[in-house]
């Protein structure tokens, strides 16, 4: 028998098959366990999850509300206020320049950020940046008022803008909930837009205190009406116009033309003749001609002319404009002027040129349905009759969206700016105060319910006083404002990224420039400082001096 040696070594175990079938379930046990503790753990961080979106809820909502989106001169701006600036800069906009915007190819109806405004900017960028400049604005001027001590009181104004809110809103077919976050955002609620609306009132209302304290005095009127009397005044002319008679078919001075098959097969089609071009030659033949009876017709154009009277420069046709307001002009004065780009000749005489002084006037106002303006007129005249009852039905009547003063007060109105209709009835002869009327256009759906007060400044003083205001009030706005700053740390103003990038690029292209001038002014230098040395060296000369020499000897 075998002896076997004691080593302390635990003999190896024969593994059965029982063993194997054993141990792998053990393993399967082991790994279902760890599977189960893996997938408690993750339904764990899901409802975790979950519990903490919905509780985000509120959370990002109040900041949204409250938190910071940009800031303005250093004041936080939330999301909630830049929709509603946003928004109204946006419609400010379209109600001046929608029409433009059409003809452009723009649709307000689609999203502003996928339709450009130029080569690197959206209209959204544009009408952030509008917004950014209308914030600097309104803080800026909201901030002067109150460290003035500027009060005012906007109680009556907002309950205005509300109640006008809630007209529109009624008239959209919703609620004014629904509404006021249809204008401003998804944000929107009344309570929130609130202090921004009433904001926007007290900055207004510093903005005119500050515009009646730039109000001229008359001499500075008359001044600046002594430096721009072409721009006020008015003349009287009379003009008639002579046209060229152009060829509507080839002449001994038509350009020789051949026409293709497919000009032919064209004109074939649509049953359409092409309507016949003249040459340059033609065109100039034509318009010599003009020119002989234009001068001609200088003697009679007083008597075959039309009589134009009280026409403004803006008003004249452009081509006039220098000849009529020229300071040296006297009556008597004919001229022909030529508009080579309709084929005609102007044939004018001159005769005044003065400083219209019509006067604005002072009256109430109703603008209303064309229907509905007799009824409200006999509605007036079947009570008090008086002009504050006149202006009790402006305030019933009025559409508060129309923009209409309270009382439906209207002051230094232009008879210039206004209808044919309307401007005719106030300066008929006899007008007094008092006098009312019912005046609808041709055509018109609307009538203007009026009660003349009277008479007001000249229309001329008005104009000036305005533009003047006008003038003072942007130089001292542009540097009231010059320091207003945006700060974005969350990046949410796309036109300052494009601005940086732009700076950036025009910098780096300075700055190559620069480089380039450098290294040319270094070439320079060089060929400059060789040129000197070669210049200043006398070997060279004496070289040639000593051969000239030496030839000469030889010569000899």
């Amino acid at each position: 028998m075998k002896e076997t040696k004691n080593t302390d070594q635990t003999p190896e175990k024969v593994v059965t098959r029982y063993d194997l079938k054993m141990q792998r379930r053990k393993e399967e046990k082991e790994r279902a366990e760890k599977n189960r503790r893996r997938d408690n753990i993750i339904g764990i961080a899901v409802v975790a999850a979950l519990v903490c979106l919905v509780a985000s809820f509120p959370i990002r909502n109040y900041l949204t509300v409250h938190g910071s989106y940009v800031k303005v001169n250093g004041e936080t701006v939330s999301r909630v206020e830049f929709d509603y600036q946003y928004n109204v800069a946006v419609s400010g906009y379209l109600n001046q320049y929608g029409y433009y915007l059409y003809m452009m190819g723009i649709d307000p109806s689609q999203d502003f950020t996928s339709q450009m405004y130029s080569d690197t900017l959206t209209w959204g960028d544009y009408f952030q940046q509008l917004t950014v400049e209308n914030l600097i604005r309104n803080k800026t001027l909201a901030a002067k008022a109150k460290e003035e001590g500027f009060v005012y009181d906007t109680q009556e104004e907002y309950a205005d803008y509300i109640k006008s809110l809630e007209e529109a809103a009624s008239e959209n077919g919703a609620t004014k909930k629904s509404y006021l976050k249809q204008l401003y955002g998804a944000y929107a609620t009344e309570s929130r837009v609130k202090p921004y609306v009433e904001e926007a009132l007290y900055a207004a209302a510093y903005y005119d205190e500050l515009a009646e304290r730039q109000t001229p005095s008359m001499e500075e009127i008359q001044t600046y009406y002594d430096e721009n009397k072409a721009s006020y005044d008015s003349v009287d002319y009379y003009m008639m116009t002579v046209d060229a008679e152009l060829p509507t078919e080839p002449t001994e001075l038509a350009d020789p033309v051949e026409e293709t098959e497919g000009e032919e097969a064209a004109e074939e089609e649509s049953g359409e003749e092409k309507a016949y071009e003249p040459s340059e030659a033609e065109i100039q033949a034509a318009m010599d001609e003009a020119k002989e009876k234009a001068d001609e017709a200088v003697k009679t154009v007083k008597e075959d002319g039309e009589l134009r009277e009280n026409v403004r420069k803006s008003s004249a046709a452009y081509l006039l404009q220098d000849w009529l307001f020229d300071e040296a002009r006297n009556a008597g004065d004919t001229t022909v002027i030529e508009d080579s780009g309709s084929h005609r000749y102007y044939v004018v005489e001159f005769v005044d040129r003065y400083l219209d002084g019509v006067l604005s006037v002072d009256m109430r106002m109703v603008l209303t349905e064309a229907e509905k303006g007799q009824a409200i007129l006999d509605e007036w005249k079947a009570g008090a009759a008086t002009e504050e009852s006149f202006a009790e039905l402006c305030d019933k009547y009025n559409d508060s969206s129309v923009g209409v003063a309270k009382g439906g007060l209207v002051e230094g109105a232009a008879t210039s700016a206004m209808s044919s209709d309307m401007s005719s009835w106030i300066q008929e002869e006899g007008r007094t105060a008092g006098d009312t009327a019912v005046i609808s256009s041709e055509g018109s759906e609307n009538a203007y319910v009026l009660y003349y007060k009277g008479t007001n400044e000249a229309e001329w003083i008005l104009s000036i006083r305005q533009t003047l205001i006008s003038q003072r009030m942007s130089e001292y706005m542009q540097e009231l404002t010059a320091e207003g700053k945006v700060d974005d740390p969350k990046g949410n103003l796309r036109y300052l990224e494009v601005q940086a990038q732009q700076e950036a690029a025009a910098q780096e292209s300075s700055q190559g420039a620069d480089s380039s001038d450098s290294a040319d002014s270094s070439q320079e230098g060089e060929a400059s400082d060789g040129s000197e040395s070669s210049e200043g060296d006398g070997s060279s000369d004496s070289a040639d001096s000593s051969q000239e020499g030496e030839a000469s000897g030889s010569s000899e």
